[in-house]
């Protein structure tokens, strides 16, 4: 007979599944910016597209369309993820994928604001030659701003809904959160080091567009505790999963070995 201990613990979400969701999430979230995103527009306007990595996709030529394309497909991705969490009831592993991979592409909205501070990346091409160029900063920034705050309250909000119900504790929230964000962050950041572009990328896409963008998934916890008006016992169903956590090594190897040095077309 377990104590209420060892029953508690059992009930508490397991750290190598929390990673392993994470870093799939994590890789498809990627994937969705630069192959969904970039390389859909790419296709559909007739921009040749030269290389795919995990920082960047090389075209023939420059385009606003294609720029613009990867933080929207983000955006739309991260959106559909939460609406069709409102209608899971019970939080489990693929209940928690739907909500961390929503989270990852929503949150990408803050490269906005890289790009208008920094004056470089994907939107900072988006408003290249549009007079005067420091009120367009201005406005980029402005627009990332309000949408990653949105985006951040979203994520919030959309985890709210499985502590006020009962399946997610309070006091796990952290155990959700801190884990997903280090391991996406060093997935991003170790494939990033094998870029064939730029070793800028290794800052820029790879520790920025992780542990940068991301950032805001540590804000989760502390809204929530201020909405919730339930704080649990246990978080249900995220349990030791072996397929979890071997699917997560071959994407985070196909990842590193293959996407990060990128392929060539």
């Amino acid at each position: 007979m377990p104590t209420d201990a060892e029953a508690l613990a059992h009930a508490r979400p397991n750290l190598l599944t929390v990673i392993s969701v994470a870093v799939i999430a994590c890789a498809i979230a990627d994937m969705v910016h630069e192959a969904l995103g970039h390389g859909t527009v790419s296709w559909l306007t007739g921009d040749r597209i030269l290389s795919l990595s995990t920082v960047a996709i090389q075209n023939a030529a420059a385009n606003r369309l294609v720029a613009a394309a990867g933080t929207s497909a983000n955006y739309l991705v991260g959106a559909i993820s939460f609406l069709l969490l409102r209608h899971v009831k019970r939080f489990n592993v693929f209940a928690y994928f739907l909500w961390i991979f929503g989270a990852f592409n929503l949150l990408n909205c803050g490269y906005l604001v890289t790009s208008a501070v920094l004056n470089s990346g994907d939107w900072a091409y988006v408003i290249l030659g549009l007079a005067p160029p420091f009120v367009w900063r201005i406005l980029l920034g402005a627009a990332g701003v309000i949408l990653y705050i949105v985006s951040v309250r979203w994520t919030a909000r959309s985890l709210l809904q499985f502590v006020e119900n009962g399946e997610v504790a309070a006091s796990d929230l952290q155990r959700l959160i801190v884990p997903a964000y280090v391991a996406a962050g060093a997935l991003m950041t170790l494939a990033s080091v094998f870029n064939p572009i730029s070793p800028s990328l290794i800052l820029l896409s790879g520790v920025g567009a992780s542990f940068g963008l991301n950032w805001g998934l540590l804000l989760v916890p502390d809204i929530i505790a201020g909405k919730s008006r339930n704080s649990g016992s246990v978080t249900r169903s995220v349990p030791f999963s072996l397929v979890w956590i071997v699917l997560a090594l071959i994407v985070a190897v196909c990842f590193i070995v293959i996407l990060g040095p990128g392929i060539r077309f």
